[in-house]
């Protein structure tokens, strides 16, 4: 009569386990490491508005939850249905950043464009709300606010889709986050035209 409710204790045990393991997945916390590996080819988004104290350098600017360094913003491959809010915009100037992976070779073979994204950038797609116009090519994201709030939201490719576009690349860094693009600029001549 003991093992009776020995058993029920311990599926009682399990069930609180495993069902609080369940109910609190959705709300893990972000760490540079959490995101891989991910069997799903997703990850968290990186990009956030950013956290600088300065009210100059947190104006319309970008960071990200894997770090910048030298100005350049380390994103990671499978981001899906990310957004950022950027404050502080200036209506009227045009900001932009430039992406990074534009500089790694390519393979000269022509590739579609249609739905899939441009082939030389790191977003599979990019737009913004909050503005009155806003450009993406091979070199980067541009736009011009319409008020001091900017929503961005965008997806990156897979690591296999980006590295097919990029067959010759000896180190093929799928399971990291790479320095993806520039900290938004704005008036200067590496600035893109909007």
């Amino acid at each position: 009569m003991t093992t009776r409710p020995l058993a029920m204790l311990l599926a009682l045990a399990l069930l609180a386990c495993f069902g609080t393991r369940h109910a609190t997945a959705a709300f893990t916390q972000f760490t540079p490491t959490s995101a891989f590996p991910n069997r799903y080819a997703r990850n968290y988004c990186s990009l956030i508005a950013s956290t600088a104290t300065d009210t100059v350098g947190a104006s319309c600017q970008i960071d990200s939850q894997y770090g910048t360094s030298r100005g350049v913003v380390s994103m990671a491959f499978g981001e899906q249905a990310c957004t950022v809010t950027l404050t502080g915009c200036v209506p009227g100037v045009c900001y932009s950043f430039r992406d990074h992976t534009n500089t790694v070779e390519r393979d000269q073979v022509s590739r579609p464009t249609g739905g899939s994204g441009l082939s030389a950038s790191l977003f599979k797609s990019i737009s913004a709300t909050g503005v009155s116009e806003y450009a993406h090519t091979n070199e980067g994201f541009s736009f011009t606010p319409s008020s001091s709030t900017v929503v961005i939201s965008y997806e990156t490719h897979s690591c296999y889709d980006y590295y097919s576009y990029r067959g010759r690349t000896e180190k093929q860094q799928c399971g990291e986050a790479i320095g993806a693009i520039t900290e938004i600029d704005s008036g200067t001549p590496f600035s893109l035209s909007c």
